[in-house]
């Protein structure tokens, strides 16, 4: 069970790394653009290293294996993560992210219905903490723009979050029965980043090619960059959940808010502003956060 939660930490600080340069791409990049090249860079770094490590069991994949790697790329990427990206374009990182929180309540359902999962007492307590630190995050501030137009951004940049939040959560349960019962963990994430970059091309290839021509070349790298990070992520968290239950791993590498918050802290003073409702919810997410490690290691 530790490796498991060293695991889902390292997805956590992987995501983390790769929501702020996103953020930082994303001035730029526009977010379908900058979504293609996250997955791309994540395809060659993960299903590379898949190729060479795990291609015998690549070949022996059964039709059922290959339908579940289909899902799992199209919850990832065409839907999950151009909601996240999108979200974080609009209201910035250190809003956006935070979102993520509600991964845990919507895994701890599905884990619970689903598969069958009994979760210890401080998993129980620890989720809906991570919850309560949600609303501070998203409550009115004082003095904070009301304009209609920016009103209906912020309102429309939360309800992607949410919704990228649920389905990566949706995601995360399907994982946990493909990695523990179906597929080596490195292969379903390789094959999964392939599907959903393979779909994401066709939808998004001539705004793509249109706006690359366009755009300086370093907000391109960091874009790719960020997906660099966000492919280890992704092999940490499959690899957690081959080792743990979804109503472990998700609560854990849902601390990324509080790292994406430092992070931002010390990177993104620029371009977003961290307030204390912001600090706050984030900080009382991550008691949750704790409450569940404690629980998952006994």
């Amino acid at each position: 069970m530790a490796v498991a939660v060293a695991f889902a930490f390292l997805a956590a600080c992987g995501f983390a790394s790769g929501n702020v340069l996103v953020r930082v791409g994303t001035q730029r990049v526009p977010a379908p653009t900058a979504t293609l090249l996250t997955v791309f860079s994540g395809i060659i770094l993960i299903l590379g290293l898949a190729l060479i490590l795990r291609l015998d069991e690549i070949k022996s994949l059964s039709t059922e294996s290959l339908g579940w790697i289909l899902v799992l790329g199209i919850a990832g990427y065409p839907i999950a993560r151009l909601f996240m990206i999108t979200a974080i374009s609009m209201v910035g990182a250190a809003r956006a992210v935070p979102m993520a929180g509600l991964q845990p309540v919507v895994a701890f359902v599905l884990g619970v219905a689903l598969l069958g999962e009994r979760p210890d007492l401080l998993v129980i307590v620890g989720t809906p903490i991570i919850v309560v630190g949600l609303f501070f995050v998203v409550m009115p501030r004082r003095g904070s723009a009301s304009g209609d137009g920016v009103a209906k951004v912020q309102r429309v940049g939360y309800l992607l979050a949410i919704g990228g939040a649920a389905t990566f959560a949706t995601r995360d349960v399907i994982s946990r029965h493909v990695v523990a019962d179906l597929i080596d963990p490195l292969v379903s994430a390789g094959l999964a980043l392939a599907v959903g970059g393979t779909i994401l091309a066709v939808i998004l290839h001539r705004q793509a090619a249109k706006s690359i021509m366009t755009i300086p070349k370093n907000y391109l790298l960091i874009c790719m960059l960020a997906g660099v990070f966000q492919g280890l992520a992704v092999a940490s968290l499959f690899q957690a959940l081959s080792r743990a239950p979804v109503t472990v791993v998700s609560p854990i590498y849902a601390s990324q808010p509080l790292l994406t918050l430092i992070l931002a802290h010390f990177f993104l003073k620029r371009l977003e502003a961290i307030d204390f409702l912001l600090a706050l919810g984030t900080m009382v997410s991550v008691v949750g956060v704790i409450l569940v490690i404690l629980g998952a290691t006994g």
